[in-house]
């Protein structure tokens, strides 16, 4: 009996064996699904933590090569590439931050309501995730974007003999692997949506059950 199971027989109190669901049981697999939920937001958190850092860095070194750029008198063109690229950089790095979100409520006890009302808090911290899945295909693609125009800015200005093909692939490369894992993405989180919903309304009516009970 899986987590969401367990939350269909406790809300229809189903006592007839092997389905009967005990509050012991039932806290213990709402302390299993809080860890879970709380690896993967480490997890996500981590990775738009080393983006955000990445792409304000690109965005300090394509600052300082405008101002180099300016400084030697070299065509404008190359200014203004790398200011495009800054602007990409910097998208990313606001994104990152913005998607990053805040930490799922921690400030509940130990009782089972209170259980509920953790994993409540942590079901709607996953619906608003839902519906931001497009911050991560904006950073990465904002990164990808503003790398490669600031590198044909560094290579052109500077006549650093690059290999057109070799650019190209590398390219098609990052294509092949963000375009259907970007895809991806999306098409999970939309399924999630339905089941997350589903969640929410059993653990507000559960925790409406326990309450009228006390």
């Amino acid at each position: 009996m899986d987590f969401d199971e367990m939350l269909a027989t406790w809300r229809t109190q189903d006592t007839t064996p092997p389905h009967d669901v005990n509050r012991n049981a039932l806290q213990q697999a709402l302390q299993t699904e809080e860890t879970r939920v709380r690896r993967a937001w480490r997890s996500r958190r981590r990775v738009l933590w080393f983006l955000g850092i990445f792409g304000t860095g690109m965005a300090v070194w394509a600052g300082f090569w405008i101002a180099i750029t300016i400084t030697n008198g070299w065509p404008a063109i190359y200014a203004i590439a790398a200011g495009v690229s800054l602007g990409m950089f910097a998208l990313a790095a606001g994104a990152s931050w913005v998607g990053r979100g805040r930490e799922p409520e921690r400030n509940f006890g130990n009782t089972l309501q209170e259980e509920v009302g953790r994993c409540l808090a942590l079901v709607n911290y996953q619906l608003s995730v839902t519906r931001r899945w497009i911050i991560p295909m904006l950073v990465t693609a904002s990164i990808t974007a503003g790398a490669g125009l600031f590198s044909w800015t560094v290579v052109k200005s500077q006549d650093i003999p690059v290999s057109s093909r070799v650019g190209w692939f590398w390219y098609a490369v990052a294509f092949v692997v963000l375009a259907p894992a970007s895809y991806k993405t999306r098409d999970e989180m939309r399924k999630a949506t339905p089941k997350l919903k589903l969640r929410q309304r059993r653990l507000q009516e559960l925790l409406a059950a326990l309450d009228a009970r006390e």
